[in-house]
């Protein structure tokens, strides 16, 4: 966390421009301008440059939004999370996950365990592979079937999940997916995939994905081999991306949740680590003042028993002496 907080520091300080990109209802994000007017580790406060969003623009509490900045001809960006309701131009977010060179906003990557089904068709072309993922992914009609039902943008949820999908430990991002497989593809290969996300619903995203880079795993003596099998996601819609990186921030904000304790809210986000730093900050200056006054006492304590006597002191005892003398016989 604390890498992560310098990336923040270097990257979202207080002052910079940056751009803010909110979902909206089309496929493109809205995109608006604001300044960073506080940055606490990862929790920033930004000022738009509107105090009112079009209509279609989510910015309220739980929504995903990218922030991107630039630095030396090179742009960054980062997810973020509003943790706090709009007062007007103002947004508070919390930054979640790492700061990415902006281009490669797809690459979001997270260890994940969701169910995968993946498949290799030997006797299919490319092209037959392609034209077949099309027919699935953007079909003519509805489907009277009660496998999957299409919304009205085009996305598809399954009522249920088929019991062949297995749950598989992933690396995935925006891009591709890392799993373990029992089989050695070829680089190269193709296969027809189907990822299926707990979002609001199930949602199945279709893919064709080409193997990339294969590894071989250590596996016990006389148990089968296992292969670690990079693939990249060659055909998918926009739309899925986009879920597969909304699924991957909700996973960071999980996460981030479990870091803080396991029961916080998001309206508390904004609060929490914050509050205990003050918290500390307050016992730390408590115990330096004390110190520091403990310190002075004891300086002067030392001072006094340890330091020589002036002319005046001394002149003194010697007269006490001699009182003692004359008058006590002592």
């Amino acid at each position: 966390m604390k890498e992560e907080f310098s990336d923040y520091q270097k990257h979202f300080s207080a002052g910079l421009r940056v751009e803010v990109r909110f979902p909206r209802g089309q496929n493109r994000p809205f995109r608006d301008g604001a300044i960073i007017t506080l940055q606490e580790e990862d929790l920033i406060t930004l000022q738009l440059s509107r105090d009112a969003l079009p209509e279609d623009v989510r910015a309220e509490t739980g929504t995903f939004v990218d922030i991107r900045t630039g630095k030396d001809g090179n742009a960054y960006c980062s997810r973020a999370i509003i943790v706090a309701e709009r007062d007007g131009s103002q947004v508070t977010a919390r930054l979640i996950g790492n700061v990415i060179p902006d281009e490669m906003r797809e690459y979001y990557r997270i260890e994940t365990y969701i169910p995968v089904r993946y498949q290799l068709d030997l006797d299919a072309a490319p092209e037959q592979l392609q034209e077949r993922w099309r027919a699935k992914r953007y079909p003519t009609q509805q489907s009277t079937g009660d496998a999957a039902h299409i919304s009205s943008d085009g996305d598809t949820s399954p009522a249920t999940e088929p019991s062949r999908a297995v749950p598989l430990a992933a690396n995935l991002s925006g891009s591709g997916i890392r799993i373990r497989t029992r089989d050695k593809f070829q680089t190269g290969t193709l296969l027809t995939m189907e990822l299926y996300l707990p979002l609001e619903d199930l949602k199945i995203v279709p893919i064709i994905a080409e193997v990339v880079h294969v590894d071989p795993l250590r596996t016990k003596e006389g148990t089968p081999p296992l292969f670690s099998t990079a693939l990249h996601f060659l055909c998918i819609d926009e739309r899925d991306r986009d879920s597969v990186i909304r699924f991957i921030s909700r996973e960071q904000l999980d996460r981030l949740r479990d870091h803080q304790g396991g029961t916080v809210s998001i309206s508390s986000l904004e609060y929490a680590s914050y509050s205990r730093r003050k918290r500390l900050l307050r016992l730390a200056t408590a115990a330096c003042i004390f110190f520091l006054f403990g310190a002075i006492a004891f300086a002067l304590v030392y001072y006094r028993l340890n330091s020589p006597k002036g002319e005046i002191e001394q002149t003194f005892e010697q007269e006490i002496r001699k009182y003692r003398t004359l008058f006590l016989g002592r």
